[in-house]
């Protein structure tokens, strides 16, 4: 079995380079305008590479989180349920990377359909896990004050994914798909981000 601190470690920095990317992409001259562009946007065009590496590395950063907190946590408190949320989030999420979206403007295609599929899959699993684990959590003590911080992202993550599916639907407030998005994405991401930093700071001891 590997190390938990490895696992840990490896899963920091699949969040770091993964945030690190996203923040690179926004510098880069892509053409694309975050109000209105969805980060899936980015995986069509010269920096295709680049956005699809971050999509790649996040879905693998949250398979190595779930491997963590088994060893770390364990079950109980956790439960099937919020696992298996988090596995179909990473999954999801790494299936993305073959599948890419339609450019706004552009003919719908099957593959452009299946990637809508495939993000809002990853969304309500977003949701779904980090709402779910947050739960399992909360007898958990060694989480101290950053269970505080994991509950509010997680209180906030449903009406931030109704708010993303309403900017969809309605045609007058697609032009905010990006910015409600990327909100939404934030949450989630700093959610995860979080736990992983604690599983790692806990299995090197520098939390107890």
């Amino acid at each position: 079995m590997i190390e938990e601190s490895v696992l840990a470690a490896a899963s920091l920095l699949a969040f770091i380079a993964y945030f690190t990317f996203l923040i690179v992409l926004h510098i880069f001259p892509t053409g694309k305008n975050p109000l209105y562009n969805t980060i899936s946007d980015y995986s069509v065009g010269k920096f295709s590479v680049l956005a699809r590496s971050s999509t790649a590395i996040n879905g693998i950063g949250i398979l190595l989180l779930l491997a963590v907190l088994v060893q770390v946590v364990g079950m109980p408190p956790l439960t099937r349920t919020g696992l298996v949320w988090l596995a179909i989030l990473a999954l999801s999420r790494l299936a993305m990377v073959f599948v890419l979206t339609d450019l706004s403007g552009q003919k719908v295609t099957p593959q452009g359909i299946a990637h809508m599929i495939l993000a809002a899959l990853s969304f309500v699993a977003g949701v779904s896990a980090i709402t779910t684990l947050t739960r399992n959590l909360s007898t958990f003590n060694a989480l101290h004050g950053i269970y505080r911080v994991l509950m509010i992202l997680a209180e906030i993550s449903t009406p931030l994914l109704v708010i993303v599916f309403v900017t969809v639907l309605l045609p007058k407030l697609r032009r905010w798909l990006g910015l409600t998005e990327r909100a939404f994405l934030l949450t989630i991401n700093a959610w995860l981000l979080i736990l992983v930093g604690w599983t790692f700071l806990y299995t090197i001891r520098v939390v107890h």
